[in-house]
């Protein structure tokens, strides 16, 4: 059986005829990550197994890279002691990670098995918001004080032991405050007798123990950064978040823009109850339901005016265009609060921007579907109530009005939300969709009220 060919059928199957030290020596050749992903199909008696005949290390590291969507159930699958163990040749805030995750009794019992140091280690990362600075980061990193030689940090460089590669070393005063960093690298290529405040990196960036996740992600990006230190109030430093940890918020942070996209926030939680899903996709479908109630009451009443019949078959396409406007808005809007936080002269540009755009596509889609109205009218020898010319211009002005209004609401909506703390992502959902369909309706209805009362 080839390496490539290995997947949870053929574990189950040498499991059961106890080929223990092939199917152990199958796995050892596979990268963590591809382990991981069999591991999260498994059975949890045949979970159970290997994690009792895997050596502690690989064990780790398999299980640090199972998705926290299938993580609960493969902690299950293990025995308190393996896990135990397992959990103790993790890297600290891996380690944290997974204890999180654990019932109030579990994590008792495991964190009872350390010892004190890093125990106390442990517990003080739990005490973080998860997505948070802290949450993120890993108490163990390499700091020096600023008046070592450069001979002297490569000295005690060599003599120490990381569970996470070190590529930099922070900089810090008598009082432990971060002033300053140095690349590994760039360590050794320095004169040995030179002191490390000659050859540090000054006031480098980083981030405070509370601050938020996205925001981190942020940095990471606008600044090119592979680590960054953490420190609280006082500059002092606590941790360091490394750019793995950074590339997970990432993942994370698309997933749960695209489930609130979607209206699926069930997408994000990784839920497969049916009732789990129904409770968190109720409310969505539930906006939209309300919403396209209303815009039937508006086309009912359209079509409940005298020598309406031809003006409401252009309430679709009038909806669909601004639809359309305002998730391109709202979609430009987002990216740019993700990309430049509160910055208010940068948004106010983006708004102003969206709103010509929107004018001017409308101004052109107006007055082209005014156009087609009026062209297919007259070939078809159209019967109406109305002129030909009010008809094709009523359709284009509103198409006109309702694009102008959506790309405004596309870029607004999510810079008020933003400033109540509410992920904006929400916006391109049911709220522009909806809400623009009902706007448009509005519009429509409104102007062929005043053409139908005049």
């Amino acid at each position: 059986m080839p390496f490539s060919d290995l997947d949870n059928h053929n574990i189950e199957k040498l499991l059961k005829e106890k080929h223990y030290d092939l199917l152990l020596s199958k796995l050892s050749a596979l990268e963590p990550a591809d382990a991981a992903d069999i591991f999260e199909t498994l059975e949890a008696d045949s979970l159970k197994i290997l994690f009792s005949k895997l050596d502690n290390e690989t064990a780790s590291e398999i299980l640090s890279e199972i998705e926290d969507g299938e993580l609960e159930d493969v902690v299950d699958a293990i025995s308190d002691d393996d896990l135990s163990e397992i959990i103790d040749e993790m890297p600290l805030d891996e380690a944290t990670d997974i204890i999180g995750e654990l019932e109030d009794d579990e994590k008792e019992e495991v964190l009872e098995s350390f010892n004190d140091e890093k125990r106390a280690e442990i517990e003080g990362l739990l005490l973080y918001d998860e997505d948070s600075a802290g949450g993120l980061m890993t108490p163990e990193f390499c700091a020096m004080n600023s008046n070592f030689t450069v001979q002297q940090a490569i000295t005690k460089l060599t003599a120490s032991e990381f569970s996470d590669p070190i590529s930099m070393i922070f900089i810090v005063d008598g009082k432990e405050k971060l002033i300053g960093s140095i690349w590994v690298s760039n360590l050794l290529a320095k004169p040995k007798s030179l002191r490390l405040h000659q050859v540090m990196e000054e006031n480098p960036i980083c981030s405070l123990v509370d601050e938020d996740q996205e925001d981190i992600a942020y940095k990471f990006r606008k600044y090119d950064l592979y680590a960054m230190p953490v420190v609280d109030k006082k500059n002092i430093l606590v941790g360091r978040i490394t750019v793995d940890d950074v590339m997970d918020v990432i993942y994370e942070e698309a997933d749960e823009n695209m489930a609130h996209m979607a209206g699926a926030p069930d997408i994000e939680k990784h839920e497969e109850s049916p009732f789990a899903i129904v409770r968190l996709r109720l409310p969505w479908i539930l906006i939209t339901m309300v919403a396209g109630l209303l815009i039937s009451v508006i086309v009912e009443k359209i079509s409940g005016l005298k020598n309406a019949d031809s003006l409401a078959a252009f309430v679709p396409v009038i909806m669909a265009m601004g639809g359309n406007t305002g998730m391109q808005s709202s979609a430009v809007t987002i990216r740019r609060l993700a990309l430049s936080g509160d910055e208010y002269d940068m948004i106010f540009k983006v708004f102003m921007r969206e709103l010509f755009v929107g004018i001017m596509m409308g101004l052109v889609c107006g007055l082209c579907s005014a156009l087609i109205v009026y062209t297919t009218l007259n070939i078809c020898n159209a019967e109406t109530a109305n002129s030909y010319y009010a008809l094709a211009g009523i359709v284009g002005f509103s198409m006109w009005v309702a694009m102008s209004f959506a790309a405004t609401a596309g870029a607004v909506c999510p810079i008020i939300l933003n400033k109540f703390k509410i992920d904006p992502a929400v916006a391109s959902g049911p709220f522009i969709t909806t809400g623009n369909d009902l706007a448009a309706s509005l519009i429509y209805f409104m102007l062929c009220y005043i053409l139908l009362t005049m």
